[in-house]
């Protein structure tokens, strides 16, 4: 064979172009570190924008979650500027609530959390400010997990209902609100028997939750 060039090999033990060929990311280790208590660190994190917009015009939404009880609070946004406004709702609620105060605030590493007044209200209200390094979504894994799992709520509910998208706030609330069925499944057979309507409505939204759905591969169909 003519005209190719000639190789070299000047390398010893692992080739370095096999190696970086299938280099691939390692796993992240599991955090050993525990919380002991409510509001000790909670995680933060924005979903959005949507495709479209939902009835009151919302394209985003904010969570909050409670390290140790795994508590969310969900908040409908029209715009990322509005993420200091609801923190602020957000933690004069919840501490006026429990008598606690906030000690860590968990956020990726995005621009939309690092402006100075937020930064300056962290600093007076003594809360510690963790972010995560850049692209590197795992080290906020609880607040991702999260996020994940109020859209595949929202677009199961929609989906089996034949709703159409603009509805998916008001599903992001329903799945916050009933996030399990243990609640309805216990406050059902307690309901007066004069409260017919409310024993309908809240088995109806039990029904609407509980809509398993399972991927099967089209070739496997």
């Amino acid at each position: 064979m003519t005209g190719m060039p000639k190789f070299k090999v000047e390398h010893e033990g692992v080739c370095p172009g096999c190696a970086e060929g299938k280099l691939k990311r390692g796993p992240f280790p599991s955090s050993n570190s525990k919380t002991t208590d409510i509001l000790q660190l909670i995680h933060f994190d924005i979903s959005g924008m949507m495709p479209v917009n939902s009835l009151g015009g919302y394209l985003y939404y904010l969570t909050f979650t409670d390290d140790y009880s795994h508590k969310t609070w969900i908040y409908l946004l029209k715009k990322k500027d509005e993420v200091f406004t609801w923190f602020r709702h957000f933690k004069a609620l919840i501490e006026n609530q429990t008598e606690k105060r906030i000690k860590i605030l968990r956020t990726d590493n995005s621009t939309k959390y690092e402006s100075n007044e937020f930064h300056d209200f962290c600093k007076e209200a003594g809360i510690e400010r963790e972010t995560t390094t850049p692209y590197n979504t795992e080290q906020n894994g609880v607040a991702e997990r999260k996020n994940r799992t109020i859209m595949e709520a929202v677009c199961a509910m929609l989906h089996d209902q034949r709703l159409l998208k603009f509805l998916w706030a008001e599903a992001a609330n329903m799945s916050y609100m009933f996030k399990t069925d243990a609640l309805i499944k216990h406050l059902i057979p307690r309901l007066s028997k004069k409260c017919s309507l409310i024993r309908n409505l809240m088995s109806l939204i039990l029904e609407f939750l509980q809509v398993p759905y399972i991927f099967i591969c089209r070739k496997r169909k």
